[in-house]
């Protein structure tokens, strides 16, 4: 089931606000996010500081028992920096840790995904890199057999989770952490779901 889909069509976009195409919440754009030409329509870009801010809902809050899957489309404009540099987080509740986090190495193009669990956080790390300059496709799928990281409709690396994941119910935020470096780059097409994609479906939503 979808429950979030954010196109950055100007069809969506109402001054700083972005309508959620599955009719839930708008999300909301700090003034450094810009809206621009993206792979097919619109996308948002990112200069390393900004954020969109998607507020906490009762469908957005993920169950590890249903499964979930955050699907979206980047184009990575800027190389390593030497710091993390953040794609998305969703916190557990607002102000509270971080549920969900996703980002790209300091010293390469890989990624980095967080799931927050019952004994704290763990961590899977993509084999495959991201190519600059160039659109990738990532799904990262979470059920009560594991987590899964998809690369362009293929799974790359999965693995079980031992402990019970801690329901990520908080706000989602596009970009970096407040106080820490985001990505550079251009996001569209960003999904939510409240069920574990199978890999079918992912490469479906990754076909060019």
């Amino acid at each position: 089931m979808l429950v979030g889909h954010w196109t950055f069509d100007i069809e969506t976009i109402d001054g700083r606000r972005v309508a959620d195409a599955a009719g839930g919440p708008p999300a909301a754009l700090d003034a450094d996010v810009e809206i621009v030409p993206g792979r097919d329509g619109q996308a948002l870009a990112f200069g390393g500081g900004g954020r969109a801010v998607i507020p906490a809902t009762p469908q957005l809050a993920l169950s590890q028992v249903f499964g979930f899957t955050v699907a979206f489309w980047a184009n990575v404009t800027g190389g390593p920096t030497g710091e993390w540099r953040g794609l998305c987080f969703k916190q557990v509740a607002a102000h509270d840790a971080r549920g969900i986090g996703l980002w790209l190495y300091p010293d390469a193009m890989r990624l980095r995904v967080q799931l927050f669990t019952v004994k704290g956080p763990e961590y899977i790390d993509s084999r495959r890199t991201l190519p600059l300059e160039e659109w990738a496709h990532v799904a990262f799928v979470v059920d009560t057999d594991g987590m899964f990281l998809y690369v362009d409709g293929r799974m790359d690396v999965a693995i079980p989770l031992e402990h019970a994941v801690v329901t990520p119910g908080g706000p989602f935020t596009l970009g970096g952490e407040p106080g820490k470096p985001g990505f550079t780059g251009l996001l569209e097409d960003f999904r939510v779901y409240a069920q574990a994609l199978d890999e079918k479906d992912v490469r479906a939503l990754a076909a060019p």
